[in-house]
């Protein structure tokens, strides 16, 4: 006797399923949503937020919201959930215009995966069971693809917390006020 199948497992396609069920590797599975024309759609939305930045902190922090909602540690895991938040700093770093160290090329497809994470209607609609499969996909193929940049913005990061500032004169300013008593 056959099990019958889940209201949501019902109303995958097959297209969807053979995503989901495939032996590849995650970040491989990025590639085939990255080359949809539902994708192509997002990164020319991201050209358009690179003009505006409040609009562009806008969607980091439906992204942010948007993680905290799923329990992200546990869905995500938490290697790929560092990685996100590493591509999450580099894009607000940019929007903010404190890091430059990134390509054109980078940004756009960065934002165009967040655009993508945020959309709830995408190649797996986040509505069904597997909704998140194709969004951790397609930032496990940005990641990969992106690793040198986000290492460099790593670095970059890295070094912005090590420098410390440095009063030239504390003890001059000390003796003066001791003089005065």
């Amino acid at each position: 006797m056959q099990e019958e199948p889940k209201e949501e497992e019902k109303k995958l396609t097959p297209a969807m399923k053979e995503f989901a069920e495939g032996d590849e590797p995650l970040e491989d599975k990025g590639l085939l949503i990255s080359e949809t024309w539902l994708y192509k759609i997002f990164v020319k939305s991201a050209y358009r937020f690179l003009n505006k930045p409040l609009a562009l902190l806008q969607l980091l922090k439906q992204s942010a919201e948007r993680l905290q909602r799923y329990d992200s540690a546990r869905e995500l895991g938490e290697d790929v959930l560092e990685q996100f938040q590493l591509l999450f700093r580099m894009v607000r770093a940019y929007a903010k215009g404190e890091y430059k160290g990134v390509s054109l090329q980078g940004v756009v497809l960065s934002v165009a995966a967040l655009l993508y994470f945020v959309a709830p209607l995408d190649f797996i609609p986040d509505f069904l069971v597997i909704g998140l499969v194709d969004d951790i996909a397609l930032i496990l193929w940005l990641i990969k693809n992106y690793k040198q940049e986000l290492e460099d913005f790593q670095a970059w990061e890295d070094a912005q917390k090590i420098q410390i500032e440095i009063d030239p004169h504390p003890i001059e300013q000390e003796d003066e006020g001791s003089k005065e008593n």
